[in-house]
């Protein structure tokens, strides 16, 4: 199957909503993934808003308000001391982000930070549209959290390819870091820096040099106009649906309905609900999806600061998919955030297995919302799958585990050299139009016996050169024979029945 998508949503805030019988408390966007690293690129994250958004100044201690009052009155001192006596002019308006900046820097918390004006653009990119870029979700640390002891922490990091993306084709994958942008070192640039720097006008090239594990190595990202998608589906042979949704954004939901409305017309025999590569997005479609396979069961656990403001939601009574329909999720570790909710609410109601990897684990929530001329990002509260488990940093285990098809980091030269001697595509110029005879002769007459890595490996270099020489929307959905998770779930399915 062609893997999916990240990024900084939620543009506007909202309190409440709806779900599809009863009115809910809306927690808009939970920042996927990494939501203090100010995700960027090509994606939007989440954010999540509680109910008490509005009381917080008046919930604050009369002590900490004594001290948030002494402490903004000796920060007006100093500022009118400096704005006296400083020899030169000053940008007021500069100043003041500054002092936003260092409120949220003074937090300790890497999930917490004031976006300048300057960045809120990039921010507040809506997912929905389209750009010019590699076409893959990336994360960043804020700059005042970078250890150099550990990449991670200064090098950008790809969360999740689309499918059928320039990244995609390139090889780039979930997990990839990226340490310099066509030469340069990303180590000092800002989320929104690299973002601006990935993309570009369709059809030239970015170079990015990839660390993988142990291995660096340059690839040549030739950039199109990509546009981010949400939800995809399928009917597979033996009658089963096949539903996958990318990313949580407002029209999520509306468009999952009308997928699910096409499976009963059919008389679909079961669902998989394909999450693999899910970063999250907007809670609220979350929710609202859920609904539609739970009945009157728990969905999530939001704990906040104050017990009192503590929330459980539930689905309402009655689903749009009967309870009787067999269902089975799959997830990987880039599933994260919004998308480990909906997985962790199937899988504790007894309504779906897990079938894939351990999931991401993000489970803090953060507020995401203007001020100013800017934004910023606050950690609120946190959520736990309706069994009360805490996936923060640990993920969802799964049910059944198929792990993908990756390449060891020593075979990572084998795999570079192979990918850019231009075998695979001569093959296919040689041998036009797909077959699985077309498959087993590249095996034969290129792989050979003893191949560095496995065969598998050779049959997807293949299979996909094979897809990228046809349009994307004429690619098929759902990839079986070459999707060892998807193919365990039908086997698995076709078991029950």
């Amino acid at each position: 199957m062609v893997n999916s998508p990240f990024v900084v949503s939620g543009i506007k805030k909202k309190y409440t909503c709806t779900m599809r019988k009863t009115k809910t408390i809306v927690l808009l966007v939970i920042l996927v993934l990494f939501v203090g690293q100010a995700t960027a690129a090509t994606g939007v994250g989440e954010n999540f808003i509680p109910k008490f958004l509005g009381s917080t100044f008046s919930s604050a201690s009369q002590s900490q308000q004594d001290e948030i009052a002494t402490n903004m009155q000796k920060l007006e001192l100093l500022y009118r001391l400096v704005a006296r006596d400083f020899l030169f002019d000053i940008d007021h308006n500069a100043v003041y982000e500054s002092m936003a900046k260092g409120l949220f820097s003074g937090l300790d918390d890497k999930y917490s930070a004031y976006i300048l004006s300057k960045d809120a653009a990039d921010f507040s990119e809506d997912t929905s549209g389209t750009y010019g870029g590699i076409g893959a979700y990336i994360s960043k640390h804020y700059l005042e959290y970078r250890d150099f002891s550990k990449p991670e922490t200064y090098m950008v990091s790809i969360t999740s390819v689309f499918p059928g993306s320039p990244a995609e084709k390139a090889g780039l994958r979930s997990g990839d870091l990226i340490s310099h942008i066509d030469g340069e070192p990303v180590d000092s640039m800002e989320a929104q820096e690299a973002s601006r720097a990935l993309k570009g006008k369709s059809d030239t090239e970015v170079i990015l040099t990839i660390l993988r594990g142990q291995s660096t190595f340059d690839v040549t990202v030739v950039r199109k106009i990509v546009t981010v998608p949400t939800v995809s589906a399928d009917i597979l042979e033996g009658d089963i649906g096949y539903l996958r949704i990318t990313q949580f954004t407002n029209s999520t939901a509306q468009q999952v309905h009308k997928e699910l409305l096409t499976f009963l017309e059919e008389d679909v025999k079961a669902i998989i609900l394909d999450l693999r590569d899910n970063p999250g997005g907007i809670v609220d479609s979350t929710l609202s999806v859920a609904d539609m396979f739970l009945s009157g069961d728990t969905i999530v656990h939001v704990r906040g600061k104050n017990a009192d403001h503590d929330q459980t939601l539930k689905a309402n009574k009655g689903s749009l998919v009967p309870s009787t329909m067999p269902l089975v999720t799959l997830v990987n570790k880039g599933s994260a955030s919004a998308s480990e909710i909906l997985a962790g609410a199937l899988q504790d109601n007894k309504r779906s297995p897990l079938i894939g990897s351990q999931t991401f684990g993000k489970g803090l929530i953060q507020i995401v919302s203007p001020f100013g001329d800017g934004y910023y990002t606050l950690t609120t509260s946190q959520y736990k799958t309706p069994s009360g488990a805490e996936i923060h940093t640990v993920g969802i285990p799964v049910d059944i585990e198929v792990d993908d098809v990756y390449i060891a980091d020593d075979e990572m030269e084998a795999y570079l050299e192979f990918t850019n001697s231009g075998v695979v595509e001569e093959f296919v110029a040689e041998h036009p139009g797909f077959s699985f005879e077309n498959v087993q002769l590249f095996l034969d007459s290129v792989v050979g016996e003893d191949p560095p890595f496995g065969k598998e490996v050779y049959r997807l270099l293949v299979r996909r050169e094979y897809l990228n020489a046809i349009p994307y929307e004429e690619r098929p959905i759902a990839d079986v024979e070459f999707d060892p998770v998807l193919k365990e779930a039908i086997e698995y399915l076709n078991r029950s029945f």
